[in-house]
Parts: C-alpha cells; sequence; structure tokens
C-alpha cells in the first residue's frame, strides 16, 4: 500500500460542483489541484421536485471533465458526494446513474446532518484551537448548514432547506433588487433561522466563520469597500448598497465579481437573516468546506485501516 497515496473529494452541490485532488502526507495532506464549476443545479428544480434535462445535462458535461482530470492525476481513492438538490430530486436515483456513468465513480446522496458535519470539519481545520468554541455557517445552493462546537468537535448540526440559488429564484427573479424583495427574502428566512435561536446562543462561540461563496462575495466586497471585517453593519451595507443598484447586472459596481452576481442577493438575504436572529457580530472567511472535511474523513479512515 502507497504511504502517501493521491486521494480525491468531489462535492456536488446545488450552485457549484468542486473537486479537490490531494497528496497524504505524513502532518495530514496537501493539496495538489482544485476545480469549481458552477452547475446551477438547484436552478433545474422544478416545483414538482423534478430536476430539469438542461440541469442534467449541465452536471453530466461537469462530471465528464472531472473525469479526464481524475484519469490524468489518478488518485487511489475517490469518493463523491451529492447534497441538497439531489435530496430532494424524485428522479434522483436515474439522475444518479447518468452522473456515476459520466463520472466513472459512485455518488453518495448524503443526509443533511453528514453534510453539515462534514463542512464544520472542513472549515475548522485550520481555524480551531482544542478549546475554542466555533459557529460555521454554510449557505449553499439549495440548503443552509449552521453548526456550533468546539474545536474540530460539532456539538449543535442543522440543515436549513434555503439557500443563495432557491432564494434568488424566489425572491429575485428576473434579477431585480428592491427593498421590498430583500425584507421578503430575510423574512421568510429568519422564519427557519428564529426557532433555532436559544439552542446556538446557549451553545456560545468565539469564533464564526463563513464556508461558502456568499462570504467570498463579501471577501470581494470588503477589498472594494478597503473595510476591515465582515462585521454584520458591512454586511447590511453591502445590501442596501445592492438595493442602491437595482439590478444583479449592476452588482460588479460594489465588488462583486460576474460569477458571482447571479446568486449574490439570494445568499446575502440569508446572512442577514443569520446576523439578525443569532445576534453574529462579525464573520471570518473559513479555509475549508465540504471537500476539505471529506479528504481530512477519508484520510481518518486510512489511517485506523493502517493501525
Amino acid at each position: 500500500m502507497h504511504p502517501h497515496p493521491r486521494i480525491a473529494a468531489i462535492d456536488l452541490g446545488s450552485n457549484s460542483f468542486h473537486m479537490l485532488i490531494a497528496k497524504a502526507t505524513t502532518r495530514g495532506y496537501r493539496i495538489i489541484t482544485r476545480h469549481r464549476q458552477k452547475v446551477r443545479l438547484a436552478d433545474g428544480l422544478t416545483p414538482d421536485l423534478t430536476l430539469d434535462d438542461a440541469a442534467i445535462e449541465r452536471g453530466i458535461e461537469c462530471l465528464k471533465d472531472f473525469a479526464q482530470r481524475l484519469a490524468h492525476y489518478q488518485p487511489l481513492q475517490i469518493r463523491c458526494v451529492a447534497t441538497a438538490t439531489l435530496r430532494k430530486a424524485h428522479n434522483r436515483k436515474q439522475i444518479l446513474k447518468r452522473f456515476e456513468r459520466a463520472l466513472g465513480s459512485p455518488i453518495d446522496i448524503i443526509s443533511g446532518m453528514t453534510e453539515a458535519g462534514l463542512i464544520y470539519q472542513g472549515a475548522t481545520l485550520e481555524l480551531a484551537r482544542p478549546d475554542s468554541a466555533m459557529l460555521v455557517l454554510d449557505i449553499g445552493g439549495a440548503s443552509t448548514e449552521v453548526i456550533a462546537g468546539v474545536g474540530t468537535e460539532p456539538h449543535v448540526l442543522k440543515s436549513l432547506d434555503m439557500g443563495c440559488v432557491v432564494w434568488q429564484n424566489r425572491f429575485f427573479a428576473g434579477g431585480m433588487i428592491s427593498a421590498a424583495r430583500f425584507a421578503a427574502a430575510v423574512a421568510a428566512a429568519a422564519e427557519q433561522i428564529r426557532p433555532l435561536a436559544t439552542t446556538y446562543q446557549a451553545h456560545g462561540w468565539q469564533t464564526v466563520c463563513g464556508a461558502s461563496g456568499t462570504f467570498r462575495g463579501l471577501q470581494d466586497c470588503l477589498r472594494h469597500y478597503r473595510a476591515d471585517a465582515m462585521s454584520a453593519e458591512f454586511i447590511r451595507f453591502c445590501m442596501e448598497e445592492s438595493i442602491k443598484q437595482g439590478s444583479v447586472d449592476a452588482l460588479p459596481a460594489i465588488g462583486v465579481r460576474e460569477d458571482r452576481i447571479a446568486v449574490f442577493c439570494g445568499g446575502l438575504a440569508i446572512l442577514v437573516a443569520l446576523t439578525d436572529n443569532l445576534d453574529i457580530k462579525t464573520v471570518d472567511l473559513a479555509q475549508g468546506a465540504l471537500r476539505e472535511g471529506l479528504v481530512n474523513t477519508m484520510l481518518n479512515e486510512r489511517k485506523r485501516s493502517l493501525a
């Protein structure tokens, strides 16, 4: 058995598909390459929860590309997981067969709780001290994970039925931005968060970190405005500035990258509701997310098998 094998972790998210290929080392792992492709799977989820052909084809094309990259790097172990959109899709069995054929590897549709645990693990690998109380937020395309823990151990895990793609389509259809649309989006997110507030606040945290594209989008805004921190005030400021633009197409004016504008307001509305209802003061950008958690899990399983 190779002492330092290459391993691949693939995350089929509702907004983006991610692939991370890493090499095991004596201290953990070293990332060889990572790839991300906007597939926007959740865009294809119809009202009757069937995933449409266009979204399926976008997924297949991405997975064919991933398969070519896997053939080049030849990892010893590959693990691929799918999240909220495929959890919801009534035609997931047929989709899974086609996706597995395109990738050439098995795909697991994981539960919201499993997803939350992997996200927490990936987000806290670099940030956490053993005694540090953490809150991790991940605003995906069709679900939002909120996880409180200590160090790298999650204690309270929730996967909420809302995400940046779903919220964008529901509240910002046609790319129009207004105060009324944001108010409705924030209120709908708050309905899901409010019942959990006491539980999370009782746990407490010293650090809050965000592990998804919404937070990377806000990091771009921070640089644009030369602001110091992703504070609750700055997050609300970005909402007000987005409203002033009036249209998704104008969001680059506040620092949002072109590849993030399509779902930025949906994610931002959810984040405003999170900061308001959980009384979050500031958010750090996490260094890892689900795929890093997946790599770490694979390495731990390998260590146990070699012990």
